[in-house]
Parts: structure tokens; sequence; C-alpha cells
């Protein structure tokens, strides 16, 4: 069996056969190629039914309503008008003696098809409406696209310039990207399903980490995800700013010697990553929208004060 990424969405999205999904997961112990695209997938599913259920949309005017009633009351005439004309001229047409057989080796030229059918006014307003939003939506989801790129010039990152992250951070960098400021502003964190998840990460994701409070830096705290790269855990923190799109903090089990931070850009996202406790971490956002060097700096500094802790005592070390 050929697997290629709608079979891999499939897997993914829980609809895929039983005897398919053995074999794309004997697949995914196989190659790491194919684990890291299923884990691509898994880290774009996003609430987007959520973010678009809170919005509140305001009530169409009564003038409009009326208006495109009158509209389609005219449309309406106007084709029930054009069907009796129609059907006076075919009787006409019906009328006419038939012409004389030429013989079976004659044929005669078949009369002009009829005119494509037109669309409606209230499809073509549907259509046109539909198409607005899509394309709206696809700018908002691709933002390099629409001349928002890495450096502000609207130029589209290169691949030098993501060559030495590390995978999870590409991952992290390309799920982060999809991320709107609608997604997360009207999330209200719950504390104590903060403090649950926290727990989770020690307990099962065995990682002694903390959720850093950078209220003072200008981002809101929204939310904690524990997400998944190659069977490992990634912790998704997610701020937003005073403007612009969410930022996030992503931490993954490293066992490697500390490393001060350095910047770099992955999908037209600024990243500053380091290494501290055998932990990594990678700052994530927009360019532009925070300082992003500066916090990196104060976070492997243990400069900042912590919101949720993973230690016993309740006190995080700042420099863990």
């Amino acid at each position: 069996m050929k697997i290629d990424d709608a079979i891999l969405l499939a897997y993914v999205d829980g609809d895929l056969p039983d005897d398919e999904c053995v074999k794309v997961e004997h697949a995914i112990h196989e190659s790491a190629e194919i684990a890291s695209r299923v884990s691509m997938l898994r880290a774009s599913q996003l609430p987007y039914a959520e973010a678009f259920d809170q919005q509140s949309l305001p009530p169409v005017p009564e003038s409009l309503s009326r208006s495109v009633d009158e509209m389609i009351r005219q449309h309406l005439a106007n084709a029930s008008a054009q069907q009796q004309s129609a059907g006076v001229a075919d009787a006409s047409r019906r009328s006419e003696p038939e012409e004389v057989s030429l013989g079976e080796n004659v044929h005669r030229f078949k009369p002009r098809a009829k005119s494509l059918p037109t669309l409606s006014w209230p499809k073509l307003a549907v259509a046109f409406v539909a198409g607005a939003f899509c394309c709206g939506l696809a700018l908002r989801l691709v933002p390099q696209l629409a001349g928002s790129g890495n450096n502000g010039s609207g130029s589209v990152v290169t691949a030098s310039n993501d060559a030495a992250m590390m995978p999870w951070i590409k991952a992290a960098a390309g799920y982060q990207q999809l991320y709107t400021r609608d997604t997360v502003a009207l999330l209200q964190p719950d504390m104590n399903v903060t403090t649950a998840t926290v727990a989770d990460i020690r307990h099962v994701d065995n990682l002694a980490m903390q959720i850093p409070d950078l209220s003072s830096q200008g981002l809101t705290f929204k939310r904690v995800q524990r997400l998944r790269f190659h069977d490992k855990a990634l912790v998704q923190i997610v701020y937003l700013p005073q403007k612009g799109n969410p930022v996030a903090l992503c931490v993954l089990k490293e066992a490697k010697a500390d490393s001060a931070p350095s910047d770099g850009n992955v999908h037209g996202m600024a990243v500053v990553s380091w290494r501290r406790g055998q932990l990594g971490y990678a700052l994530i956002g927009e360019p532009g929208t925070v300082d992003l060097d500066a916090l990196g700096k104060q976070l492997y500094n243990g400069q900042v004060t912590t919101t949720v802790g993973s230690n016993d005592n309740g006190v995080p070390d700042p420099r863990a």
C-alpha cells in the first residue's frame, strides 16, 4: 500500500479502516520520515470550530433584507416571463410541417444547442460570499504568502535560515504559524485545569518544567498543551501579546549540554532556542511582535517568575 498524505490524514482523523491502520502504524515504526509527517498532521489539529463559535456577529439590517428579497422577487418574475416566451416559441416550431426526407445518407445539421444555463443572482451572491470568505481564510492561515515574511519585506524563508534548527522546533514553528489572534483571544485559562496539566507533564511526561509568568513583558498566559513529537512529550505554552498574533514557548526533553539562546527563522516565524537542565526550549512568534531575543535571555538566566510550577513545594526554581 502506497502511503500518501491523504492516507496519513485519514489515519490521524480516525477515518482509516482497521486493516489499513495496521499498515500505517507499521510504516510509522519503520520510517522516521513517515513518523515525522504524522506528527506534523497531528500538531495541525486546531479548535477552529471553537474560535468561530465564539464570534458574535451583528444582526443583518432590516433594510438590507428587504432589498435582497425585492431583488430575488424581480429575478423570479423575469425568469417566469422568459419561460413563457420560450414556451410560445416551442409551440410555434412544433406547428411547422416536417421537411421531406432526403435519404439515409443525408444528415441534417443538429439544431443549435440552447444557450448554457446561467447562474441565478442568488447563486452568484452565495458564490461570491463563499469565495471571499475562503480567500480571507487562506490569507490568514498563510501569512507569508500575503507579504508578511520573516524580514518584513515579503520574502519567503530560505533553507539556510532553518537548516540548523532541530526537527521538533521546525514542527512546532509550523504548528504555531497556523495560530491567529482570534484563535486564543477569547480563551480564559482555568487554573485548576492548568495545574492538572502541569501535574501530568511532571508525572506522566517526566518533565520537571514550569510555566513562566510573562505579564510584565506584555504577554498574557492563555493555555498549556501536551503534544507529541516522535513519541516524545512536547509542551506548548501559548501567550497573547498586546498586539499581534500569539507567541509560544515550547519545551522538549533533550539530553544534551546547556546552550545559550540563539535566534533563527523557520516557516516565516522568528525562533529563539536554548537548552538548560536537559530540556530544550523554543520561543516562537511572528517577527517584530515581541523582542524574543531579550525574552529568551531572561528565561535562560532565570529572571522570570512563574504562574504554575511542577516542584513539590510549589516554589519552582527560576533556573531549573
